[in-house]
């Protein structure tokens, strides 16, 4: 079944025109899959609808910044999202993860919720563990090279180039 495409764009700048229908319909299709990133990020769903709140108050005040020159208006979202979520963990927000605690999936939606940008998909899913396992602690965790070295007991430099060897790759599949 084909999932219907949802202008982000177009809800965005409606939202900064104080459209609360366009605000209504973006938060209504996009909320669930925020919701299970937070949730992989902060691992409490109280914390997680609650930075989902938060990020959702920001999208509304924020949407005049939004500029779709600079990028996807889901991209400006989750942006919103993660960076909230990070420094909700770097307040301490939650105890010290576990070594196994990191993630080494991206959030359980179809893949055809990614269309047609899947190219991430495809291209994370092209690199091998040792890339993609540090690659997703830093973006779902916060976690600096130093905290993730230090959990993969690798030296940093070692883990550092891993790392921009795998943001090259997925750079390089994502534009082919």
């Amino acid at each position: 079944m084909a999932v219907p495409s949802f202008n982000y764009d177009a809800a965005l700048i409606a939202s900064a025109r104080g459209d609360q229908n366009a605000f209504q319909n973006l938060y209504q299709h996009e909320a669930p899959r925020m919701l299970a990133l937070g949730m992989k990020m902060l691992a409490q769903r109280s914390e997680a609808e609650e930075l989902v709140r938060d990020a959702f108050v920001l999208i509304w005040k924020n949407a005049e910044s939004y500029d779709p020159l600079i990028s996807t208006g889901r991209a400006w979202m989750y942006s919103i999202l993660r960076y909230r979520a990070l420094s909700r963990l770097r307040r301490g927000a939650r105890a010290h993860m576990a070594e196994q605690d990191y993630t080494d999936s991206l959030p359980d939606t179809p893949l055809a919720d990614f269309a047609p940008r899947s190219s991430l998909v495809r291209a994370m899913g092209a690199l091998d563990e040792r890339q993609r396992k540090p690659i997703l602690m830093a973006f779902y965790n916060g976690y600096t090279y130093e905290q993730i070295a230090a959990r993969l007991k690798l030296p940093a430099t070692q883990l550092k180039a891993q790392v921009q060897e795998g943001l090259r790759q997925i750079h390089t599949l994502c534009q082919a």
